[in-house]
């Protein structure tokens, strides 16, 4: 019984240690797809809605992922709701590991937008602030990160 607990405690320190590998680590998230996100990022509360989940560098930096309901049937649906949202700009399509996306700039929020259909709901990343070109780098790494489980 102990050598099966250090086996599997050796494991699990392994797979933490690969996830960590490089400066990033892997979050699994409970919808079925993971990013990966840069070392040092926290989760903060979401305050409910639409926004599921918030995180952040903690230096202003900020990902919020939103989920909304929604009767769009299809991605080209998808791309014309973005285009005819005031504020937001023309969508551009992403193709991210098999799976379509519509980037689009969201300059009422200072915000940069990917957006999804996943299992009959629009999912939505923005990341704020827009203007910080550094971080819009690590956005773009963030979201070639996006895998399906």
């Amino acid at each position: 019984m102990k050598r099966m607990l250090i086996t599997v405690l050796i494991v699990s320190l392994l797979t933490t240690c690969a996830l960590a590998e490089g400066g990033a680590f892997t979050l699994r998230f409970d919808e079925g797809f993971r990013l990966s996100l840069p070392e040092g990022w926290v989760s903060y509360p979401s305050g409910g809605g639409a926004i599921r989940y918030a995180l952040g560098d903690g230096a202003g930096r900020y990902m919020y992922i939103l989920f909304e309901e929604t009767a769009l049937e299809d991605f080209d649906a998808l791309r014309q709701a973005i285009d005819d949202h005031d504020g937001w700009g023309k969508s551009s399509p992403l193709d991210l590991n098999g799976q379509p996306f519509a980037a689009f700039v969201a300059k009422d929020l200072n915000a940069s937008g990917c957006a999804t259909l996943l299992d009959g709901e629009a999912l939505i990343f923005l990341f704020t602030p827009q203007d910080d070109s550094d971080y819009m780098l690590t956005v773009a790494r963030i979201m070639a990160s996006w895998t399906r489980r």
